[in-house]
């Protein structure tokens, strides 16, 4: 094990969370793929993938996740082990420009492109409206999305908050322990939920697989439930577009996700 120093005790709760194992190269970490960061297929989630490479290379760094570009290539299935191999691109005064792979026994899972850090001005502001929300706890609980009902989203604390079928937008309120929602792990794999919302705006139950996802982080606030407001944008040659914005639970924005998605069968009527 290396002696990689955590910046604080969230840090340290996030890479436990999500089962990021170091090693005495510090661009090289371990995850093991169990029930906690697999998605409703069984197979690892999108979002705890890029998750964990932007956590290991938050620690590398020393600096905070500005943006983060994934490309998923495959599935890795539950009980598997991967590797994540760390590049430092370009280490500048106030940003570093990093990216990150994840492998599997059948080879690459993910590649991401990230970015950290930045510097600090007198006209940093955000033009995105405060949302006006409610209690999320006065909110129903979403069903479980997997055949066993263990998966990283089963084991979360999804909420709707607003959802109607056939529309565009859909709302859920999220929490994980603690206010690890809103830490930069939290954000990145809860961002990956475009699937999930885009099945509401269709109105069908489908099968298939993220293509990629870019999440972009802004302003940080502690939250123990985090708003995650899901727009679908089209479906085209059965692969869907649409974009994630997330919010605390005072109603501040916190990022954005865009994000693409490959069906590759339609199931049957909505069934979540």
């Amino acid at each position: 094990m290396t002696s990689l120093k955590l910046t604080n005790t969230s840090q340290n709760d996030e890479l436990k969370f999500f089962g990021l194992e170091p090693t005495a190269d510090e661009l090289l970490w371990h995850m093991p793929i169990t029930s906690r960061v697999v998605g409703a297929t069984g197979t690892l989630h999108g979002g705890c993938a890029l998750a964990a490479v932007v956590g290991a290379l938050e620690v590398v760094t020393g600096r905070q996740l500005a943006y983060a570009s994934a490309q998923y290539v495959s599935r890795v299935e539950l009980g598997s082990e991967v590797t994540i191999q760390l590049e430092l691109n370009a280490v500048g005064n106030k940003i570093t420009q990093a990216a990150g792979s994840i492998i599997g026994d059948g080879g690459v899972v993910l590649r991401a492109l990230c970015g950290f850090g930045g510097r600090t001005l007198p006209e940093d502001r955000c033009w995105i409206q405060d949302r006006e929300l409610g209690d999320p706890l006065l909110c129903s609980k979403r069903p479980q999305t997997s055949e066993t009902g263990v998966s990283f989203t089963d084991s979360t604390d999804i909420r709707i908050a607003q959802q109607t079928p056939g529309h565009g937008v859909v709302q859920y309120w999220a929490r994980l322990p603690g206010t690890l929602a809103s830490t930069t792990m939290g954000l990145t794999a809860l961002a990956d939920l475009l699937p999930s919302g885009m099945r509401v705006s269709l109105n069908k139950a489908f099968r298939g697989s993220s293509l990629d996802n870019a999440i972009r982080l802004g302003q940080r606030l502690t939250s123990e439930w985090i708003l995650i407001e899901i727009e679908s944008f089209v479906v085209s040659q059965a692969i869907g577009h649409g974009v994630v914005r997330i919010f605390s639970e005072d109603g501040k924005f916190l990022g954005s996700a865009t994000q693409s998605f490959a069906i590759t069968k339609i199931t049957g009527e909505l069934d979540r």
